[in-house]
């Protein structure tokens, strides 16, 4: 092999800093918001530090260099987040007595102030979910705007506001039994929970909506120097908001007298604390049976998957999928299971 070049050790310099950065990630779900706000902004760049470490890897094996090893074992050390970011699996549907299937999807208000350039994108969110017939339905940002579906006898919404009432539901083909709300100290978000009851058992399906990042994606980008200290504050005040708001559901899940499935759009990604602390004796649902990116949000060029459903672990999931509908500024997701 020929020596490297003077730029490709420039390349190898920027790949070390990269694979650096890397390990250094692996470590910020570790530390609490409300210890250092700015560890849970710094996670939001991992899925970008991953990608690059994946194609300099793939580069220097095109060039026959043993530089690629560099990435490679970075990789292999944080295989977890790796699988967090990317992932292939054996995945497939299957009918069985024991199964049921659950969608969350953030609806963003079923476009009512047109961000979309689409029309009757609640016709379609409605074609959409009656097409993929889920057991359990779980819509983040929804308005009750007559939004019936046909086959989901079963219903509980928790919506808020003056003017303009919306929040989180949950639709259900099978009874529930007990219904609940954890109000947050926030005007837009809350978690809600059913007890649906399946054959002979009762599950807890918990719909939750973190609080949510407190301004426009396009703003942030086109005034970036300019704000870039604000938008730092703003995103540190979300974190610590949000580590509140998982504290006060974990010790609603305490309380769960069934087994438990948490769904919804956290507003954080799989590096971060949030999830760290939500996922914790549970299993992630595309870790287990997704394949691709698994990508719910694109925030402007950083690739976001920031909607979950997690299971208790005595839940085998057997089917994970993200759509890519462009309906929202989410996608929905769905996974099957069987207990």
């Amino acid at each position: 092999m020929k020596k490297l070049s003077f730029f490709e050790k420039f390349l190898f310099l920027v790949n070390t800093l990269l694979a650096f950065s890397f390990l250094i990630s692996l470590g910020l779900p570790y530390v609490k918001p409300t210890l250092f706000s700015y560890s849970s902004i710094f996670s939001l760049f991992t899925p970008i530090i991953i990608s690059l470490n994946i194609l300099f890897m793939f580069f220097w094996i095109a060039k026959l260099k043993k530089q690629f090893m560099l990435s490679l074992i970075v990789l292999i050390l944080g295989n977890d987040s790796l699988k967090s970011f990317v992932n292939f699996s054996n995945n497939s549907k299957f009918i069985a007595d024991n199964e049921f299937s659950i969608i969350s999807y953030n609806v963003r208000l079923f476009n009512l102030y047109n961000w979309i350039e689409k029309d009757n994108i609640t016709i379609k969110i409605k074609e959409f979910l009656k097409n993929k017939n889920a057991d359990i339905i779980c819509l983040q940002e929804y308005q009750n705007t007559n939004f019936n579906l046909d086959n989901y006898e079963y219903q509980y919404e928790k919506l808020r506001g003056d003017n303009l009432k919306y929040g989180q539901a949950i639709f259900s083909k099978y009874p529930i039994v007990n219904k609940g709300s954890i109000d947050f100290n926030s005007p837009s978000n809350n978690a809600i929970f059913s007890d649906i009851k399946i054959s002979n058992d009762t599950i807890r399906i918990y719909n939750i909506h973190l609080e949510s990042f407190s301004f426009e994606k396009e703003i942030e980008l086109s005034e970036l120097n300019k704000n870039n200290e604000k938008i730092m504050n703003d995103l540190s005040k979300t974190f610590i908001i949000q580590q509140k708001q998982v504290e006060l559901i974990k010790k609603s899940i305490k309380k769960s007298p069934y087994k438990v499935i948490l769904s919804g759009d956290f507003n954080n990604t799989a590096f971060s604390y949030i999830y760290k602390e939500l996922s914790r004796d549970f299993n992630d649902s595309f870790k287990e049976k997704g394949n691709g990116f698994g990508i719910t949000f694109n925030y402007n060029f950083i690739p976001l998957r920031i909607d979950f459903i997690l299971s208790d672990k005595v839940f085998k999931i057997n089917y994970f999928k993200t759509y890519n509908i462009n309906l929202s500024d989410h996608e929905p997701i769905f996974s099957q299971f069987t207990y």
